[in-house]
């Protein structure tokens, strides 16, 4: 994304006029998607999960969850009122190869595994 950002910016400097502001605006939202990219995560506290996604932060009480897994969507949560929460940190399509599946995979049986071990210390 900062190489596209880059790359605007400079075909906007290089052919002046109208290309100039689009060029710099392009590569503004590139720079802001490849920031909001890095912070892209999941975290795990004694109280819940943080699911850090594109737009949204969603705090999810262990209380509210009653399910983690994976399908060709990426990662998901199941909340206990039947929402869904699906996590940006390990989305793919459904078209997605083995090895793109495989960190979604396991984070879900992790995230899985804790959900269980946290409900039986309850």
């Amino acid at each position: 994304m900062l190489g596209l950002s880059a790359i605007a910016a400079a075909g906007g400097v290089d052919q002046g006029g109208w290309v100039l502001p689009v060029g710099f605006a392009g590569a503004a939202i590139g720079m802001v998607g490849a920031a909001r990219s890095l912070m892209l995560r999941i975290e795990v506290s004694p109280d819940g999960l943080v699911l850090v996604n594109w737009f949204r932060t969603v705090h999810l009480p262990w209380a509210q969850i009653t399910r983690c897994g994976c399908d060709s969507d990426g990662l998901w949560v199941q909340l206990i009122d039947g929402g869904l929460v699906v996590s940006s940190p390990f989305q793919h399509g459904s078209q997605a190869l083995g090895f793109a599946r495989r960190p979604a995979e396991t984070a879900a049986a992790r995230l899985e595994k804790i959900r269980r071990k946290r409900r039986r210390h309850r």
